[in-house]
């Protein structure tokens, strides 16, 4: 599954400085493969052991991990919603995102960080609130003549923009099942999961404003210094273990932002394996086995049976999918089933 995430902010944050880092990672090339799709897109693998692990037990040599793909995109500026900037090419990009990682520069005593956070979530909420004008125009046009399906959406349309009109995020508003669709085809960016990245100085790494920004306005945040992870990037991998050992900053940036957006969309990793590759697979959490076997294979969804399931540290530590078995520690489970963070699925299906 790979996961869109648009890396936003005002200008000069840090986007393109933290974008170049993620995308260099000196992670093992044959484990978490990059790839540059297009110019500022980039795909960046989840660092995740448990595929070299699972990998050197069952004895094959490919692994695919869960991608992350970045988006790169154009600073925001005061207008944006109008046209300013980039405008319109800028609000397209950020509707096609899963997720969205808002930068915000920390980096220079005279930046008002505050005020670029209220800039930049301003000009989101002015972008949407034009879309949702224009859809009540058009579905009052509708409505007006009788169609009982667009007076129940013109309801809806109405509900978020008096919360948009109010300051408040698309995804403030409580919808019904039935209401889900409507506001879903307006792709509005207020409604997408979103978390803070706290671009800030090496030295305020450790400052307790920063060292550890759990959430912000009711979204997870992390902090980085996209500068040094820039200059990390550039080093052998075991160069990096101990340069971070050093300056006792353990955790890499790719890492906080792979936990913070597994975090805000509340996914989970499974895995499968044949005799040519081990995979991993992110899903929402409350996926059903029959769902997760589709984001294999929609044959495996439609001719879905039933799925074997283990653990991954049962795998490791037993040394073998038959001693799994041996020990009990093999389940077999239903369509409905919902499989947990880290289990290993083998799926049965009809072709």
């Amino acid at each position: 599954m790979s996961v869109r995430c648009g890396i936003i902010g005002a200008p000069n944050a840090g986007k393109s400085t933290l974008y170049n880092a993620l995308t260099k990672s000196s992670v093992p090339a044959e484990s978490f493969p990059f790839c540059t799709i297009e110019p500022n897109i980039g795909s960046v693998a989840v660092p995740d052991a448990r595929l070299e692990a699972i990998a050197n037990v069952v004895n094959v040599d490919k692994v695919v991990p869960v991608v992350l793909e970045f988006v790169d995109i154009a600073g925001l500026v005061d207008g944006a919603s109008r046209g300013e900037g980039l405008g319109n090419r800028f609000l397209s990009h950020i509707r096609e995102m899963d997720v969205i990682a808002h930068v915000v520069g920390c980096f220079d005593q005279q930046t008002d960080w505050r005020a670029d956070i209220e800039t930049v979530n301003l000009e989101l909420l002015l972008a949407d609130l034009g879309t949702v004008t224009r859809a009540i125009e058009k579905t009052g046009r509708k409505a007006r003549v009788g169609d009982k399906s667009e007076r129940a959406a013109l309801k809806t349309l109405t509900r978020i923009m008096n919360a948009l009109e109010n300051g408040e995020r698309a995804s403030s508003v409580e919808l019904a099942s039935d209401e889900v669709d409507t506001v879903r085809q307006l792709h509005l960016i207020s409604a997408k999961r979103k978390f803070y990245i706290f671009n800030v100085d090496e030295s305020k790494l450790t400052h307790s404003e920063f060292s550890n920004p759990t959430h912000l306005q009711g979204n997870p945040a992390v902090a980085i210094c996209a500068e040094l992870e820039s200059e990390l990037a550039e080093m052998p991998d075991e160069e990096q273990e101990l340069f971070r050992t050093e300056i006792g900053y353990d955790r890499s940036a790719i890492d906080s932002i792979v936990h913070a957006a597994y975090s805000v969309l509340n996914l989970s990793t499974f895995y499968t394996f044949n005799e040519n590759e081990v995979r991993g697979w992110a899903i929402a959490r409350g996926t059903t086995a029959r769902q997760a076997a589709g984001r294999i294979h929609t044959d495996m969804e439609r001719g879905f049976i039933r799925v074997e399931v283990m653990a991954c540290e049962d795998l490791i530590s037993a040394g073998s999918e038959q001693a799994v078995k041996k020990v009990g520690k093999l389940r077999i489970e239903g369509k409905t089933y919902q499989p947990q963070e880290g289990e290993i699925l083998r799926v049965r299906f009809n072709t």
